[in-house]
């Protein structure tokens, strides 16, 4: 029997669904693909933000930008100016919005909301055998855009957790032309702690208090700081929280899961998609749904997150064993790379964009003799560094 679909992709979040729109336009109408979500409706419960380097296809959705961005400590100070790239911010509701209208309008790509995977796939008389609360399905391939497993301390090197509130004030308290990129109250001893403030207007803002540290951490973790930050940003004036929204992400994956058979890849933030030093994630997604979308229009198979090249992997490795050892440390080394860079070349370089020159200067502003201790400690522990897992 012929299969139902020739590509299943599990998991309806940013990376399904951005495979998804370019399959509606790139994928032969005869190769249908269902994208299985479980929840029943989507909620506006998130934002992506990201320097905009060149047009993108989701300019129009842009909710806000900002054409300079601040980075904090009790000793320093420094804005950046970014006007000819601006950072932007990217709202979830409207994402999933065109997401869904786009497929709704397909004939050959479908969205099931409130579908939820009972178990493993299988590979069975070579198709992809999927249960569902809803029934079997059937497919050629599968791309699998789900966790494989709730996070522990383990799978990576550093863990970025966040709890942010959109705060509606009484009085104009932001600046509604700078984001706070990173506004560090204090040096930690265990891990790196700073607030990230977007400026929707005068009045409003959101909110984010973010932590770099050992192990991944729930919105009740950061609660205390958070009302904290809140407190001091509002000065003392009336507000209410409009919205919330946290999140964790890998900075350094250290476990790679494997997929169990042929034809079978995983994409989202536990297998490539956040940049390792920062955890970036929307634009490396996008490049990834450009990629596997053509693949898949080639007649080949869906491909995964590439690996990013040699020279950045190295400097990410090497950053984060630096800020995972020395977290106190941590607010200088930011400030150093914005205060003592052309700005042009550390957004490009937090943008994947970056050039060998560009890596090579903002080397030339951290403090030599910290990342060569570190470096030999890595060649040291490399044997051992990366762990399998099913």
């Amino acid at each position: 029997m012929p299969p139902d679909a020739n590509l299943l992709i599990l998991g309806g979040g940013c990376a399904g669904l951005s495979l998804g729109m370019r399959l509606v336009d790139h994928a032969s109408p005869a190769k249908r693909t269902v994208i299985l979500e479980a929840r029943t409706e989507y909620t506006n419960d998130r934002t992506w933000c990201f320097w905009r380097l060149a047009p993108h296809r989701f300019d129009r959705l842009v909710a806000h930008s900002w054409s300079s961005v601040a980075i904090r400590t009790k000793q320093r100070s420094v804005t950046v100016d970014c006007r000819l790239t601006p950072y932007q911010m990217l709202e979830a509701a409207p994402f999933y919005a065109e997401a869904q209208d786009r497929i709704d309008r397909s004939k050959h790509v479908d969205l099931v909301l409130g579908a939820s995977v009972d178990d493993t796939p299988r590979r069975v008389a070579g198709m992809w055998q999927v249960e569902t609360d809803t029934g079997r399905l059937t497919a050629r391939h599968i791309v699998d855009t789900r966790p494989v497993r709730p996070p522990r301390a383990s799978d990576a090197m550093l863990w970025q957790s966040f709890y942010g509130q959109e705060i509606e004030c009484a009085a104009s308290v932001f600046d509604a032309n700078t984001v706070g990129l990173m506004d560090f109250a204090e040096a930690r001893s265990d891990d790196v702690l700073f607030h990230y403030v977007l400026p929707l207007s005068p009045c409003r803002a959101l909110i984010e208090t973010t932590v770099f540290g050992p192990r991944p951490l729930v919105p009740a973790d950061l609660s205390s700081v958070q009302a904290a930050a809140v407190e001091k940003l509002v000065r003392g004036n009336a507000f209410s929280v409009r919205r919330a929204e946290s999140g964790l992400l890998p900075m350094g994956m250290t476990t790679y899961f494997t997929v169990p058979g042929p034809d079978y890849s995983r994409a989202g933030l536990m297998s490539g998609a956040a940049r390792a030093s920062s955890g970036y994630a929307f634009q490396r997604i996008q490049r990834w749904a450009d990629a596997a979308a053509a693949s898949i229009g080639r007649g080949g198979p869906p491909i995964g997150h590439q690996s990013d090249p040699a020279l950045q992997r190295g400097m990410d490795h090497l950053f984060l064993r630096v800020v995972r050892d020395h977290p106190d440390r941590a607010p200088d080394l930011f400030i150093r790379m914005f205060g003592n860079a052309d700005p042009a070349r550390v957004i490009r370089f937090l943008s994947d964009q970056g050039t060998l020159a560009d890596c090579a200067v903002i080397g030339s502003t951290l403090p030599l003799q910290l990342f060569i201790g570190e470096m030999l400690k890595s060649m040291v522990a490399a044997p051992g560094a990366f762990r399998e897992a099913a």
